[in-house]
């Protein structure tokens, strides 16, 4: 049964979001231009569609050959202790921990060689700054579908497509924007973990004949490698088939995390989760160790995003990282021919 207290709230909050959105539509708030290609990728929801992941897979397809880019990220580092700008890393190693930043622009850091990694809430400013000391000629703007102040030459938008399409605005749903609000987007990647399921193949054709499906693309997030928290040595995954794994999180769909594990053919007898963002403290080293020895399992597992977090206390434990990388499954076409065409020269842009 809804909460009519917050059904009732949810009328004001998208009023207001509507309000501003019409403002931006009519260039009554003011946009501002930086002189670099701007990506943003974001989501309607709050939280759990993916954008890490996805804000990799971008990056990593721009600096290779056709595209060779110079690349920049800004992202907002959510729940970060620091406050205004700060630099996450300058291309070569991380110059913060997961605390001054938050815990995704660090795996930026740490998986993006080259690429400077920057936070800031104010998208204008730290987007001038990224702009000014390395001269990128495409930033990635992470979560910044609602930050309209910075104008972007592309907005990609990830859907959860058993959620997103049927949810509510805050605080009733998970929403932040109406899913009216997906007009304005360039590209719309659906999330697909089980994309043979109809129930995927009923959100693929209803964004299809909404928006267009020349502006689909669906993807997943896959396994790429494993490898111990500890000592960062590779495992195979392979050699994970049949051992007793016991996985602990702290994402907003720990479900997903748990179905990627699955595919390994390995016993899971349960879940440890925690709230999104969880820092990870003394008590939590107590909790997973007596549940460790309690189920007689071989290894604790976690996300890469999790990793991070996870400081010298858990050193004790044997705790394994999965890593995910995005795999393209339909429509890659459209995010190549939307890349070429802003990435084209100013005179084929207008032609």
């Amino acid at each position: 049964m809804v909460n009519p207290l917050l059904k009732a709230l949810s009328w004001p909050y998208g009023a207001v979001v509507l309000l501003r959105n019409w403002c931006y539509d009519r260039r009554i708030f003011k946009t501002h231009r930086l002189p670099a290609v701007i990506i943003s990728v974001g989501n309607l929801s709050a939280g759990g569609t993916g954008k890490t992941p996805v804000t990799l897979a971008l990056a990593q397809l721009l600096k290779s050959p056709p595209y060779a880019c110079k690349l920049a990220i800004l992202s907002r580092g959510y729940r970060r202790k620091s406050k205004g700008f700060q630099w996450v890393s300058s291309g070569a190693e991380p110059l913060c921990d997961w605390e001054a930043s938050g815990d995704e622009p660090q795996i930026f850091a740490r998986r993006l060689p080259g690429v400077p990694v920057a936070v800031d809430a104010d998208r204008v400013r730290g987007g001038a700054a990224l702009i000014k000391e390395f001269s990128p000629q495409i930033m990635l703007l992470d979560d910044g579908f609602q930050h309209r102040r910075l104008a972007r030459d592309l907005d990609i938008v990830l859907i959860d497509p058993q959620r997103d399409l049927t949810d509510h605005l805050l605080p009733r749903g998970l929403l932040r924007e109406p899913v009216s609000s997906l007009k304005r987007a360039h590209l719309l990647f659906l999330m697909a973990q089980e994309p043979e399921s109809p129930a995927f193949g009923e959100s693929w054709k209803y964004c299809a004949s909404h928006y267009g499906e020349d502006r689909l693309i669906a993807c997943r997030s896959k396994r790429s490698r494993c490898y111990e928290a500890r000592s960062g040595k590779e495992i195979e995954m392979e050699s994970l088939s049949g051992a007793r794994l016991l996985p602990f999180c702290g994402i907003a769909k720990p479900e997903n995390f748990v179905l990627t594990l699955g595919q390994l053919g390995a016993e899971i007898p349960l879940v440890i989760r925690f709230r999104d963002h969880h820092v990870y403290d003394l008590r939590d080293v107590e909790r997973m160790a007596t549940v460790y020895a309690k189920h007689k399992a071989n290894y604790l597992i976690t996300t890469e995003k999790d990793a991070v977090k996870l400081g010298g206390l858990f050193h004790a434990l044997p705790i394994l990282v999965l890593q995910t990388e995005i795999e393209w499954l339909r429509g890659f076409e459209n995010l190549q021919r939307e890349l070429n065409r802003i990435l084209a020269p100013s005179g084929e842009k207008n032609a």
